[in-house]
């Protein structure tokens, strides 16, 4: 049916087409014939290609979402979980099976994922997790990291994602093993980034990204959707600059959290061998009024808070620049500071990843924390640090992300056709078999979707 729709309206194109030129051909002499230019049959095509796509993905977001929108009202019915969040869920779960569908994963297993997500949120709804400022990643009795990693991985195309610069990563484990630590000074753009840091490593260097410990916002500790997914990961939890002043009645509450996590990170730095994430920017990438995607500027108080406490350590600690594209699979909000609970979409597409070369800060003049701290530094710079790049000069960000996207505009998704979408999510033994069976639910040919912009 998909394939006699997208021939009609190619052929319906193609006639409008013709009718337009009709009398500029009729001049000319009977045995001459002009073939229509290749480029102009590539455009017509394209446009048909797009139209059924737009098509076929609105109709699985109409399926899905009422399979969805099932689900929840049978969860409701057990647990008592605020309107917003049955909104959120309905909204974010709908985009996350719609692109498993388009994207050809295995609907099973994924829809068991989403399964098995739904129930840990609606737990954390009935008896939320106190996070404590240093959250250690819950693997027992059941494993939230296996879990965030598993829902991750259906939203990253692997096979044209990117891992750059791993001789960084081999000498990182070589002093994390020597009980030296590694502190990465990375930029943040999606939510989703330790469970993508997670999906890119694991199969790379098992491990590394699973011991790695992410310091991360109150966000991602408080709002019902985003908690399963924490509770995987081995956090400090700190209140960001960006929303440390919001509530301003309670900004001393939150300054005090702060100052105990900054003494258990450096307790921790003390111990050895740890490697620790850090966004210094404070919060994630934002779009520029232009739509195009920024690297945040670090924050030169973060980055001399980190000298500050790799000094007092009896370690020694090892800093590099880590360079991460993300936001095309979750991107955050427009909006900085909004209230707990943001809107969520998901979009199945490549990640990348690039370490820097060791930075050393000793070589950066020092700046201030706080007034006059260090003794010494120099206040009337405020930003007399100047904060490690990444590596964007090196086939870093952004021109990690054109990578990217020209990996992922080659690609090519193989969608199944409309009319296997009565299938989609139901029983799957009966409906595989269907889909084998029967050639109408034969997987269709690859098509192109238009590439997301790289930055």
């Amino acid at each position: 049916m998909v394939v006699h729709s997208r021939r009609c309206l190619l052929a319906a194109v193609l006639l409008a087409s013709a009718d337009a030129v009709r009398p500029a051909v009729a001049t000319r002499p009977p045995a001459v014939r002009t073939a229509a230019p290749v480029m102009i049959m590539d455009q017509l095509k394209k446009i048909a290609d797009d139209g059924a796509l737009a098509v076929k993905q609105a109709a699985a977001e109409k399926v899905v979402g009422e399979r969805v929108a099932a689900k929840l009202a049978a969860a409701q019915a057990k647990y008592d979980i605020p309107q917003k969040y049955t909104n959120l869920m309905q909204s974010f779960f709908t985009s996350y099976m719609t692109e498993i569908y388009l994207a050809d994963r295995d609907l099973d297993e994924y829809e068991q994922i989403l399964s098995t997500l739904m129930k840990k949120v609606l737990e954390t709804a009935q008896e939320p997790h106190t996070f404590q400022p240093f959250h250690e990643a819950i693997r027992a009795p059941f494993d939230y990291y296996k879990m965030g990693c598993d829902f991750a991985n259906g939203m990253v195309d692997a096979d044209r994602s990117l891992v750059l610069g791993a001789e960084q990563i081999e000498k990182m484990q070589q002093q994390i093993a020597a009980g030296d630590n590694v502190v990465l000074f990375a930029n943040h753009q999606s939510e989703a980034d330790p469970q993508i840091f997670s999906v890119l490593l694991d199969p790379k260097v098992p491990g590394f990204a699973e011991e790695t410990i992410f310091v991360a916002g109150d966000r991602v500790t408080t709002d019902l959707l985003a908690m399963p997914f924490s509770m995987g990961r081995n956090l400090l939890c700190i209140f960001s600059k960006k929303h440390v002043d919001n509530p301003p009645e309670l900004k001393s509450t939150k300054q005090r959290h702060n100052r105990m996590v900054m003494k258990t990170m450096q307790q921790l730095m003390t111990d050895g061998g740890k490697c620790i994430w850090v966004a210094p920017s404070g919060g994630r990438d934002r779009p520029s009024d232009d739509g195009k995607y920024e690297v945040a500027p670090f924050d030169s108080k973060s980055i001399e808070m980190f000298r500050l406490m790799s000094a007092k350590a009896d370690r020694p600690t090892h800093f590099y620049p880590l360079s991460m594209f993300t936001y095309p699979i979750c991107p955050p909000p427009t909006t900085v500071g909004g209230e707990i609970g943001e809107q969520r979409t998901v979009k199945y597409y490549p990640a990348a990843l690039h370490f820097g070369e060791e930075v050393d800060v000793s070589r950066f003049s020092e700046g201030c924390v706080t007034d006059n701290f260090p003794a010494g530094c120099d206040a009337a710079a405020p930003r007399a640090r100047d904060p490690p790049r990444l590596p964007e000069r090196s086939r870093g960000w952004p021109e990690i992300g054109e990578l990217v996207a020209r990996r992922a505009a080659r690609g090519a998704r193989q969608a199944r056709p409309l009319d296997c979408l009565e299938q989609l999510p139901g029983p799957r033994r009966q409906a595989r078999h269907a889909v084998s069976a029967a050639p109408r639910c034969a997987v269709a040919p690859p098509r192109r979707r238009a590439a997301a912009s790289p930055a």
